[in-house]
């Protein structure tokens, strides 16, 4: 018998194979996540007919004679490269951009698989479409303190479970954040008349306004507002007279005066730093004061209490051993006009329009430009039962004030209230809602030259020196209880260091607080790291599972189970099991499909091939029939 026979018996079953894996490759061209396979073919044993022979002194080596006796399948490979997307629509399609494989159980093993066309049944499980079979990942855990879910990707995987009714808890809110602009330029502005004496001489008079612990009064938020007026009548850049306005919000002078110049002026030489020391005739009382230091310039202006005969004034400019001017006013007794010179004299409003004007030429005034140095903002919070809460956030600018001993250049002051009037309380960051027994009445913020927060502190009115103080710790945090209408204690600290104090308009808000109302899942979605984030009918989302990705160290060695799975091979490696775009997985593309790798024109080809092999190998064992017949026929 001849050898041909046989080798082409094996062409003719190699190619049926590679004929099987083509129709195979080519039935499944439209099949979802479909991996393509190809046939790899080999050598079978070789008969040796004659040994090679090595090289001898004189003669040359021969090779060996060897006769095939045919071929066989190597291997049967898959082909893992990505397929191409199809955009479905559907929220629960999902396709893997780059490696690994979904995870899917039927409550015994674990399957894998590239086909994403997932949906839910009625239990709300997330399953395969074709087999039912649950999509496997990690279920959020819900911390019970603050009812916000995370995903642990430590733990083992299940089945993830996206239900209708499913609730997010009602949140306390504990925190707020404050964003945008403080408008600098509020208040009444500065500005500069011109008057003419009786010589012909012109008095460039400059006026501006500030405010000082004593301009507080009794509620630092009254709809009124009272500002200390400081006139530099000589142009050297110091006030030398000063009086005191008060303003409506809507900017109209309700009562107004200039302090009668000083009551008595002395001389001190401080004796310790911090700190000036003296006595006067002056009887007891409250007297508008200010002190000069060595060189004129003007270190402290605000009210001092004469008790006794003595007083004291404390200012951190306050050296030990220099000598410092002080002029007492009397604030007590005012006037609503200030002689510059024969002829040339100031008048003030006292009510009304804040026009100030020349006393003989009332056509030369200047009227204040007036804004109002208040703002208010609010935001909806809620407590443990998530009842609602709306609270306003009002600032009041001081800017250039002064408050015991302590300057400030640019300051807002600040309070909460409610508007279902729930008592609000100030807290600092040590708890305390005050200082020696005095509650705290504001919190203030004081801003640097670069218009950016420095520090917080609480305002207080201290009692035993009938003025008002600071406290030294931060002050960030409001405090209501709401057991009238809801559940237990309120406590909200404000993050404050994002508002800014720039010349414009006033734009601060409060984009962001941490509680919530209860609300019931409306929708879901799933994103590129397979995330589930579920929308409730309160308004937020929150994530409520994340799909978990496998990937082998040989994806072609895993074993195919029918219905588009894969399951573990001996070859394919253990899997690894991790979140989309980890660790090398792949990421995810929502609402779409990922397509088969099949090529048509390469299968087409493919079948080409195996169609002249097969008819190759026929015509090789009609060939030899023929040959083995004339054998026979040699005896007839």
């Amino acid at each position: 018998m001849m050898r041909s026979l046989y080798s082409g018996i094996t062409g003719l079953k190699n190619f049926q194979v590679a004929m099987d894996v083509v129709g195979n490759n080519i039935s499944n061209v439209n099949t979802v996540g479909f991996k393509a396979s190809r046939v790899n073919f080999e050598t079978m044993l070789a008969q040796t007919i004659k040994a090679g022979r090595a090289p001898q002194a004189n003669v040359g080596g021969t090779n060996p004679m060897q006769i095939g006796l045919g071929s066989q399948v190597a291997s049967i490979d898959k082909i893992m490269t990505q397929g191409s997307f199809q955009n479905t629509g559907v929220k629960t399609d999902l396709a893997i951009q780059g490696d690994g494989f979904f995870i899917v159980s039927d409550g015994s093993a674990y399957y894998y698989t590239r086909a994403g066309a997932f949906t839910l049944d009625s239990n709300g499980n997330l399953i395969q479409t074709s087999t039912g079979y649950k999509v496997q990942g990690w279920t959020a855990v819900q911390d019970p303190e603050t009812g916000e879910r995370y995903i642990d990707t430590n733990k083992p995987i299940g089945d993830l479970v996206i239900s209708a009714g499913m609730t997010m808890p009602a949140k306390k809110t504990s925190n707020v954040r404050f964003e945008g602009n403080l408008n600098s330029h509020v208040g009444p502005g500065p500005f500069t008349i011109t008057l003419t004496d009786n010589n012909g001489i012109d008095h460039d008079v400059r006026v501006w306004f500030e405010r000082t612990a004593n301009d507080l009064g009794t509620d630092p938020f009254s709809s009124s507002q009272r500002y200390t007026i400081s006139i530099d009548t000589d142009n050297d850049g110091i006030a030398d007279q000063f009086g005191y306005m008060v303003f409506n919000e809507f900017g109209r002078v309700e009562e107004a005066g200039l302090y009668n110049n000083n009551l008595e002026t002395q001389t001190i030489t401080a004796t310790t730093d911090g700190s000036l020391s003296g006595t006067t005739s002056l009887p007891d009382g409250s007297y508008w004061t200010i002190v000069l230091d060595p060189s004129g310039q003007r270190i402290y202006k605000g009210s001092v209490t004469v008790s006794g005969g003595s007083f004291t004034i404390t200012d951190p400019d306050i050296s030990s051993g220099n000598d410092y001017t002080v002029v007492f006013y009397d604030s007590s007794n005012t006037t609503n006009s200030l002689t510059i010179a024969d002829g040339a004299e100031l008048v003030i409003p006292t009510s009304g329009e804040p026009r100030f004007y020349e006393a003989d030429n009332p056509t030369n005034f200047v009227q204040v430009e007036f804004t109002s140095p208040r703002y208010t903002t609010a935001v909806q919070v809620y407590d443990s039962l998530g009842n609602a809460y709306t609270v306003y956030y009002e600032f009041v600018r001081l800017g250039s004030t002064t408050i015991g001993d302590e300057s400030f250049k640019n300051a807002w002051i600040w309070r909460a209230y409610t508007a279902s009037g729930e008592p609000v309380k100030l807290l600092d960051e040590n708890g305390a809602s005050g200082v020696g027994g005095n509650d705290y009445i504001s919190g203030l913020i004081e801003f640097d030259e670069s218009g950016r927060p420095v520090q917080y502190r609480g305002l207080y009115y201290d009692s035993g020196s009938s003025s008002y103080a600071l406290g030294s710790s931060e002050l960030r945090t409001i405090q209501f209880d709401t057991g009238l209408s809801g559940d237990g204690v309120v406590t909200i600290t404000a993050d404050l260091s994002g508002i800014t104090q720039f010349s414009g308009d006033s734009t601060v808000n409060i984009p962001w607080q941490d509680g919530n109302p209860m609300g019931v899942l409306e929708s879901f979605a799933i994103n590129e790291q397979g995330e589930i984030i579920g929308t409730f009918s309160n308004g937020l989302t929150d994530v409520l599972g994340q799909i978990a990705l496998a990937v082998f160290n040989n994806p072609a060695g895993l074993m195919e189970v029918g219905n588009s799975l894969y399951s573990m091979s001996s070859n394919s490696g253990v899997p690894k099991i991790g979140a989309p775009g980890s660790g090398g997985r792949g990421t995810l593309i929502p609402g779409a499909l990922e397509m088969s790798n099949v090529d048509l024109a390469e299968e087409f080809t493919k079948m080409i091939i195996a169609q002249r092999g097969f008819q190759a190998n026929a015509r090789v064992i009609t060939t030899a029939d023929q040959i083995l017949n004339e054998l026979v026929n040699i005896k007839r």
